[in-house]
């Protein structure tokens, strides 16, 4: 078994989160930049292109969950909390606020509200161009490296 991967986050510069190699659900969406903004905070960025567009030529919102459950558990993650791949989702809720455009940076910044022994608690949006796009939280279960 291989060293548990945790990300240098000292600082705020971008870093490119490590994807699954393969053909998992994951590795198909492609990879995506992330930041430590402070202390239980980080943010995301990630592109949309044709693939992610529904049959209005907007952002998809079944793309949307997805992106916001691959970054959900970030602040655990850049705290060194949790090594990368290490949390499972118990409770995911999301609000659609309004649409988005394909070919334009999205932007995650999530939160870290609460944090046990086992459990962790987010919350965040995803925006583009300073517009929110919609708003989740989750219960995550920590998993031992």
């Amino acid at each position: 078994m291989s060293a548990p991967y945790f990300p240098e986050c000292e600082s705020s510069d971008w870093q490119t989160m490590p994807m699954v190699e393969g053909t998992s659900f994951d590795s198909h969406l492609g990879a995506f930049e992330f930041r430590k903004l402070g202390d239980n905070t980080a943010q995301a960025r990630f592109g949309c292109d044709d693939n992610s567009q529904n049959i209005q030529h907007g952002i998809h919102g079944g793309y949307l969950a997805a992106r916001a459950e691959q970054v959900f558990y970030l602040p655990l993650y850049t705290e060194r909390c949790v090594a990368l791949g290490r949390v499972v989702t118990i409770d995911f809720s999301m609000q659609f606020l309004q649409g988005g455009k394909l070919r334009q940076d999205i932007i995650a910044d999530v939160e870290l509200l609460q944090e046990t022994g086992r459990m962790g608690f987010t919350r965040g949006t995803l925006s583009q161009a300073g517009k929110i796009l919609c708003s989740f939280s989750a219960t995550l279960r920590k998993l031992p490296a």
